[in-house]
């Protein structure tokens, strides 16, 4: 009988699981003078007008930025916006903004409830940092992500007990621990490789992350991984990123791991799109 051979040691298409934004507040390059003020970022923002941001730090800026923190954007290009509302009599030459709390309303019963200005890119499991809330139990400090609610709405229950009393300063949050999406491949248990491409905007700009495997999507391990020039020196120590560069890793065939995923850490500046492929 004829039949169509498939070389076990070809791998299948690269899969993307994940483009991930700078988990730690944004620097920017400048913001004009002019109103409304234009705010220039070296790497792409990926905001959209309509969008709204929280201003961590400004300088030379009159008014600075951190004036007025919560702002609604207007897209210009990939690496500039304006600040709807915001005139400035003199520009600014470095500021950084982060994810806006816009409410974390009353959840009796329920783990609490937050919506941000922006789509917030997390999962459950991830951990968030807030800042400057005073909702009852105050929020500020690491939680845990239970449950994304929509893109920018989701419900952390960490050392906080449900809402019973609603915010009226929300603050911002930055995203402490953060993953990609889970690649599953089945039943294969040979290697693979991973390709981590990524992009840097203004110093300070690091980003630190785990390659990861587990065999129940549960209980995760690092999974031990070589560069391509050194393929047989495999290690399983985390991998620190601080420039724009694209870097293939190789991932051992000799420990088994059914799923795949990434783990970053704290993040500044500094946003990473991963693909996988599989033996």
């Amino acid at each position: 009988m004829g039949g169509i051979y498939i070389n076990p040691a070809t791998p299948r298409p690269m899969t993307n699981i994940g483009t991930l934004a700078p988990g730690g507040a944004f620097n920017i390059v400048s913001n004009s003078l002019a109103s409304p003020t234009v705010v220039t970022t070296v790497a792409p923002h990926g905001l959209v007008t309509g969008d709204q941001i929280y201003w961590t730090t400004s300088t030379t800026s009159v008014p600075a930025l951190t004036a007025t923190p919560l702002n609604t954007v207007t897209y210009i290009s990939a690496t500039t916006f304006s600040l709807d509302g915001i005139n400035c009599s003199t520009a600014g030459t470095a500021g950084a903004y982060a994810h806006a709390v816009l409410t974390i309303p009353l959840s009796p019963g329920a783990a609490p409830l937050v919506t941000c200005g922006r789509p917030h890119g997390l999962r459950v499991g991830d951990t968030v940092t807030f800042v400057g809330g005073d909702a009852v139990p105050d929020l500020d400090g690491v939680q845990t992500v239970t449950a994304i609610v929509s893109a920018t709405s989701f419900r952390v229950l960490t050392s906080a007990t449900p809402t019973t009393t609603a915010a009226t300063v929300k603050g911002y949050f930055t995203k402490t621990t953060f993953y990609t999406d889970v690649m599953d491949r089945g039943a294969a248990t040979s290697g693979g490789a991973l390709v981590i491409t990524s992009v840097i905007s203004t110093a300070t700009n690091s980003v630190l992350v785990d390659i990861q495997g587990s065999v129940d999507n549960v209980n995760w391990f690092n999974v031990p991984y070589s560069l391509v020039a050194t393929p047989r020196t495999f290690v399983v120590t985390q991998i620190t990123i601080t420039t724009s560069t694209a870097v293939t890793y190789l991932l051992q065939e000799l420990v088994f791991w059914r799923y795949l995923r990434v783990k970053h850490g704290t993040s500044s500046n500094i946003s990473t799109t991963l693909t996988a492929t599989y033996i």
